[in-house]
């Protein structure tokens, strides 16, 4: 009886041990790493794949923990995620990496299995399989960067655009001022400010054939500074263009926007007055008149005595042209002079 039950035993111990080498066969064919730990996670199998991949002694492992084969850093990432696994009392993965006896990196995804099959329900051991994913790894982490670079190249592209849109912007801008600046000089005496005879005669023609058109009126002021030679050559230009300076804010003071007033050349000074009667422009001109020949409202040189004279014509259907107008302007100034200077003289076609 006894006889009988040892052999039925021993063939019993032999089957499973057939079994065993089985699973092991089975689990050293597999292409992955797998292992197996005992409950203080202590290694008692490896495959041939992850013995390899870890450099581990075949013949010199079992019984021995991570810090025991690996290298410090890497063997304590290992127990790290071990530990976690346990915790979880579940399957569990996670992203490890690794290098081959070549030293090229590898990536896995590993999956942990905890076992808790003794009588107690207490923790038994762990089993880990990994999957190499450096392939996967690395195409993820090549799109990511072509991704990357793409969004970079996106916003590179957005900001160079958003700079040149800006620089146009600033150029479109730089070039309207100059086109201003240009059209300024083009119509306006630098010097004094007042609109140059291009601009005085363009603009008084239009105000001309309103009148016309219109029925309504407008005057004509001629003005000359007195003795402006002399002054230029007794004070020098500088003094001189001062004085002009002087008179073209004086009119322009004196005047409305609707009023037409430029420099016609040296110190003549001509004004169109839009809707005004020939008895309100002498007003006016008298106005200037005094303004001028008043020193204490000259800034400049206040021993420089400033004089002007002024002639004034006015509008009628019968004049001839613009030009004839400010003829007798000019005709009524030429009187003013040579009967004194600085006074008014008015002039009717």
């Amino acid at each position: 009886m006894k006889k009988q039950n040892y052999e039925e035993i021993l063939k019993e111990n032999l089957a499973l041990k057939h079994r065993i080498n089985q699973f092991k066969n089975l689990l050293d064919s597999i292409p992955d790493p797998v292992f197996m730990k005992d409950e203080n996670l202590r290694w008692i199998y490896g495959n041939p794949v992850i013995l390899n991949l870890y450099n581990i002694d075949k013949d010199n492992y079992i019984g021995k923990t991570e810090d025991q084969l690996l290298p410090e850093e890497f063997a304590e990432s290992c127990m790290e995620s071990d530990r976690q696994a346990v915790a979880k009392r579940t399957i569990s993965k996670s992203e490890e990496q690794a290098r081959d006896s070549d030293e090229e990196l590898h990536y896995y995804e590993v999956f942990k299995v905890p076992s808790y099959n003794n009588p107690h329900g207490e923790f038994s051991g762990l089993i880990g399989v990994g999957r190499d994913i450096t392939e996967r790894k690395e195409a993820q982490e090549a799109l990511e960067s072509e991704n990357r670079l793409r969004k970079e190249h996106e916003e590179s592209l957005a900001h160079l655009t958003e700079t040149l849109e800006q620089q146009v912007k600033e150029r479109t801008l730089e070039l309207e001022n100059e086109k201003k600046k240009a059209e300024r000089l083009a119509y306006i005496d630098t010097l004094t400010g007042l609109q140059n005879r291009r601009a005085f005669y363009k603009n008084s023609f239009m105000i001309d054939q309103k009148a016309r058109e219109s029925l309504c009126t407008y005057s004509v002021i001629a003005v000359d500074i007195d003795n402006f030679k002399t002054i230029n050559d007794t004070h020098g230009h500088a003094v001189g263009d001062e004085v002009l300076q002087h008179l073209a804010n004086i009119i322009t003071d004196t005047l409305s926007d609707s009023d037409i007033h430029g420099r016609i050349g040296g110190d003549e000074f001509t004004i169109t007055l839009v809707d005004t009667y020939i008895d309100d422009a002498v007003d006016l001109a008298k106005n200037m008149c005094s303004k001028i020949s008043d020193i204490s409202s000259y800034p400049g040189k206040k021993d420089i005595p400033i004089t002007a004279s002024f002639g004034v014509s006015q509008f009628n259907i019968d004049s001839l042209s613009f030009e004839d107008i400010l003829a007798n302007a000019d005709e009524a100034l030429y009187q003013a002079k040579t009967s004194g200077r600085n006074k008014v003289i008015s002039k009717v076609f």
